[in-house]
């Protein structure tokens, strides 16, 4: 399910859900999003989820973004009747909130399908089988007088049913489950790795597989790797390569994680800001990153270039300035020629400046140049003086 993630004006995100825990936690560091309060604002696109109503698509919902994967999963899982279940319940009832369509994906099996596509093939059936009690004590003769497609609107009136794909849908029957959906957190970790058994023919037993979080006490893992491959690797760091960690011992890598776990929220943030600025994608460079993390400056407020000229102008100019007036100016090719003398950039976390640099430090004309530029503007005085 693709959908549409913001927070403010200027942050927007376009991701395909579901996800696993670690595309998550990189989803909200990148709309600048606290993981103990994840309430994301999302759309749902219209352009890639087709089977469902359109309008549906064209309104904004408010939600914790585990729960919109879980809305995701469930809608991955439902079969093709449950998903006409589903689509008819919610043509239904289309102001439905977020809370109320995630409940919908539960008990459909009490909406009833049948195959048919208009309100005449519905009061045929209707008039055949006398459904409705009006009709029970008529004739044969009587019931060849009525209206098909008149009875079948009644019918529809009265059971509230939707049409979907061919199928007419009993929406009225649905009963709305009595049930909790508790949303848990997972385990702080930073790399997840499915391990298999090696069988005699070297070949992975992938039905023995299992989950290994990383980073682990090793005195209680009671787990011989010695005879065992990796399968399947999941990373909280995006950058990170995923033949790069494959080749790594997973020992090493639990180490890795260890070193991973002692960084503050914020400096493993401002890591995966360093390693998209640096074009890091394997460890050794990871690791020399972590330890040069102090020498870089990072700024997570800032979202574009344009706000960070203008953040960059408030500090620099004299206290007494009214920053308003930077409000609605774009600053953008300012902004982007500020970071490029500094080496920094915009990245998927926020504004970060190169090795040694600092962010919002006054550029002033060096020593040199500025010789340069003197003597060039006596040369030209001088110049002047014999041309006149």
């Amino acid at each position: 399910m693709k959908v549409s993630l913001k927070n403010g004006k200027f942050i927007s995100v376009s991701k395909e859900f579901p996800m696993n825990i670690f595309e998550i936690r990189d989803i909200l560091d990148r709309l600048k999003i606290p993981d103990d309060k994840p309430i994301v604002q999302f759309s749902i696109s219209e352009y890639d989820n087709m089977e469902l109503p359109y309008t549906l698509c064209r309104r904004d919902f408010s939600a914790d973004i585990y729960q919109l994967n879980l809305f995701a999963e469930r809608l991955e899982n439902l079969n093709n009747s449950e998903m006409t279940a589903f689509r008819s319940l919610l043509i239904a009832n289309p102001e439905s909130s977020f809370e109320d369509m995630l409940m919908m994906t539960y008990w459909l099996d009490s909406v009833m399908i049948y195959p048919c596509e208009s309100c005449c093939k519905l009061g045929e059936t209707v008039i055949k089988n006398k459904m409705m009690p009006e009709l029970k004590k008529c004739s044969d003769e009587i019931l060849a007088l009525l209206d098909c497609e008149k009875v079948g609107r009644l019918m529809q009136k009265r059971e509230i049913g939707v049409f979907v794909d061919g199928h007419y849908c009993v929406t009225s029957g649905y009963e709305k489950p009595d049930i909790s959906i508790d949303i848990g957190r997972p385990e702080n970790c930073f790399f997840r790795l499915l391990i298999a058994p090696i069988k005699a023919n070297n070949v992975p037993d992938y039905g023995s597989a299992q989950w290994v979080t990383l980073p682990f006490d090793e005195e209680d893992m009671d787990m011989n790797f010695d005879r065992m491959t990796c399968v399947k690797r999941e990373s909280s760091l995006p950058e990170l390569l995923q033949n790069q960690m494959q080749q790594e011992k997973i020992h090493e890598l639990n180490d890795f994680a260890k070193l991973l776990s002692e960084l503050s929220h914020n400096d493993f943030v401002k890591l995966k800001a360093v390693m998209e600025l640096e074009n890091v994608h394997k460890i050794l460079d990871t690791l020399d990153c972590i330890g040069r993390l102090d020498e870089y400056e990072f700024d997570r407020l800032v979202s574009n270039e344009s706000e960070f000229g203008r953040t960059y102008l408030a500090q620099n100019l004299p206290t007494n300035f009214n920053n308003s007036m930077l409000e609605n100016i774009d600053l953008c090719d300012f902004g982007r020629e500020i970071l490029c003398r500094k080496q920094g950039k915009i990245t998927s976390y926020g504004a970060i400046s190169g090795r040694g640099q600092e962010l919002y430090s006054a550029l002033t004309v060096q020593p040199e140049q500025q010789l340069e530029e003197e003597l060039e503007e006596d040369f030209e005085l001088e110049m002047g003086g014999l041309s006149l």
